[in-house]
């Protein structure tokens, strides 16, 4: 499955390339603006070469002629790096003196009477500066010429020195934006951050303060929705609370009718008897029934129920009463190995989840077997055990017997499927787990929930 990109990711793709692309085109407008200026400067001195050069054309018996002393050529033709050319000669093409090789300029004379062009000799590429000028009304072209060994590294020297400070530049804005989205983007962190820290049942409004003006209509959503949520949640609750409390009274008095008329039937001829057992056993069910929903009711997640420091050994003397008497009619020996574990909970949900998994394995361990509940400390929480006797939980039904109205194929009981629902919902809302494994004693199911120091 594609991994969803991130809001942080989509800024940086939209802005970084937009950033760079700006940083790169300032960079190579400033590259080029330097580099014309100080090639301008290398053409300026070639221009000057020039002008030397024609100050020292003289006409001699109606000829030009070139007095150029010995120190004079050699101030003008030396230089460090490049190889310095000149030449004069007319219009047409004459030669007066120099080097005869350098070409005329390819085009015609400006209007400064000067020109620059890049030509070749000897297999160089060359820089000339053509001078166009008049000696007693005669035409002349003073070139003067160099090779590129000066304009290249000068190239390279501000290409380098430009390039360095602008991957700088880029690294830094690379820097800030990724800080700038990051900072940006804080509100968001500090929302999900605020949510995540919920418990399920916390479905108060989120604080809206310190928000960003963007982030504001959906918090305010957000918020209508938690509003309407919790009002849901509270319908269901009731409703089901209401039913379930609405039903006890006509089951009760069904039962108690049910359990007279049995007792007056007893050795009545004919199968009376036996139908009013059924009758009286379909009561129990639904009397089960209705108080499971109720438990269910409870464990649901509710701001105002109370919680403190719990001792689970406490909490299982007292919810292992209403399953001793099934125990007793099984003829089940029913045994706890008890030590004080405290963990941090509500007293009422705790016993019935531990209600709920006694009666689980009383309910599932046939006649004389044995079910044993206990409970220790357990490194910085406390584990709770129940194992039985019983046929035990195939490892393919050991998630699902957590879903409401679920009961394994075979098991032959009158459960109505929710116990076990509760148990779950209820070490959820103590942040406990709970697992079920093989009782490696009674071969049975093993039941171990754990709780977390809190």
């Amino acid at each position: 499955m594609n991994r969803r990109p991130s809001l942080r990711s989509l800024l940086l793709r939209r802005l970084l390339p937009a950033m760079l692309l700006l940083i790169a085109a300032s960079a190579l407008t400033a590259y080029t603006v330097a580099l014309r200026s100080a090639l301008r400067a290398y053409d300026r001195g070639l221009l000057d070469t020039a002008l030397a050069l024609a100050g020292q054309l003289k006409m001699n018996e109606g000829r030009v002629a070139l007095n150029l002393p010995k120190a004079a050529n050699e101030i003008l033709l030396t230089d460090k790096y490049d190889r310095i050319y000149f030449r004069v000669l007319t219009p047409e093409g004459g030669h007066i003196a120099g080097e005869q090789a350098l070409p005329p300029p390819p085009g015609a004379r400006g209007d400064d009477n000067r020109a620059f062009f890049d030509a070749q000799i000897d297999g160089r590429r060359i820089r000339v500066a053509a001078l166009y000028i008049e000696r007693d009304g005669t035409p002349l072209i003073v070139l003067a010429a160099e090779t590129l060994v000066k304009r290249n590294n000068l190239v390279w020297e501000i290409l380098l020195g430009m390039l360095v400070p602008e991957i700088v530049l880029a690294c830094a804005t690379l820097l800030l934006v990724w800080f700038g989205i990051r900072s940006g983007l804080r509100p968001f962190d500090d929302l999900r951050r605020q949510l995540a820290d919920r418990s399920q049942s916390d479905l108060r409004p989120i604080a809206a303060r310190d928000l960003p003006e963007e982030i504001q209509p959906m918090v305010d959503e957000l918020n209508e929705l938690l509003e309407r949520l919790g009002e849901s949640l509270d319908a269901q609750r009731h409703f089901v609370s209401d039913a379930a409390h609405q039903l006890r009274t006509p089951i009760a008095a069904l039962q108690a009718q049910a359990e007279l008329a049995l007792r007056d039937a007893e050795g009545a001829p004919g199968d009376q008897a036996a139908q009013l057992r059924r009758i009286l056993l379909a009561a129990q069910r639904l009397a089960h029934l209705v108080h499971q929903l109720l438990a269910l009711a409870r464990a649901e997640p509710r701001d105002d129920t109370t919680h403190g420091q719990v001792d689970l050994a406490e909490v299982v003397r007292e919810a292992a009463g209403p399953c001793l008497a099934q125990a007793i009619a099984k003829n089940i020996d029913l045994g706890f190995e008890l030590e004080s574990a405290f963990v941090d909970g509500s007293p009422l949900l705790l016993g019935e989840l531990i209600a709920n998994l006694i009666d689980n394995a009383v309910r599932y361990t046939p006649d004389k077997g044995t079910v044993t509940v206990r409970c220790r400390s357990d490194g910085d929480g406390a584990l709770l055990e129940v194992e039985d006797s019983g046929p035990g939980i195939r490892a393919e039904d050991r998630t699902r017997v957590f879903e409401r109205f679920y009961r394994a194929p075979g098991n032959g009981s009158d459960g109505s499927g929710l116990g076990l629902a509760i148990v779950r919902r209820i070490a959820g809302q103590h942040a406990a787990s709970v697992t079920i494994g093989e009782s490696p004693g009674l071969g049975g199911a093993l039941f171990s929930v754990r709780f977390a120091r809190r």
